[in-house]
């Protein structure tokens, strides 16, 4: 989808502006539409473009699970081809998540899962293993927490 959009410089400042955060402000978009030059309105027109572009995927909040009282994990699994959309939009669709990817090899479906209770997380995971016929799903508790802070320069590029 990436390649049929055709980002100006508007988009890329603005996606830059996204990735830093939004501003603890009364109304953000009025402060990026400031710093970009452009009235409010458009930056809410490109932001929800983007968002149905597939280009930006989340805008929302980044918050600390574990002192909200969830438990987080790190989930692998095989999923067979023939199912492995499906598979992917049931895993998308659970609220504790927030990462999913897809990779080479075995484990081909690694996401990230919190849930307030280890019978949530219990139930979720045979749900997934029951509807998909998965007979290789493996979770992976947290045992150290790291904070990777990743950002793609739509600018430098």
């Amino acid at each position: 989808m990436l390649q049929e959009w055709n980002m100006d410089d508007v988009d890329r400042k603005l996606i830059n502006l996204l990735q830093e955060g939004l501003p603890l402000e009364m109304d953000p978009y009025a402060v990026f539409a400031a710093k970009l030059a452009v009235s409010r309105e458009e930056i809410v027109e490109r932001t929800g473009a983007l968002m149905r572009e597939g280009i930006l995927r989340r805008l929302g909040g980044v918050f600390d699970s574990g002192a909200m009282g969830y438990s987080s994990m790190l989930v692998g699994a095989h999923v067979p081809e023939d199912v492995f959309g499906d598979a992917a939009r049931f895993v998308n669709a659970h609220s504790g998540v927030t990462h999913n990817y897809r990779r080479s090899g075995f484990l081909n479906m690694w996401f990230t899962l919190s849930t307030v209770c280890d019978e949530e997380r219990d139930a979720f995971l045979e749900e997934l293993r029951r509807r998909f016929r998965l007979t290789s799903v493996f979770p992976f508790p947290r045992v150290r927490s790291f904070k990777l802070r990743v950002f793609f320069d739509m600018e430098g590029a």
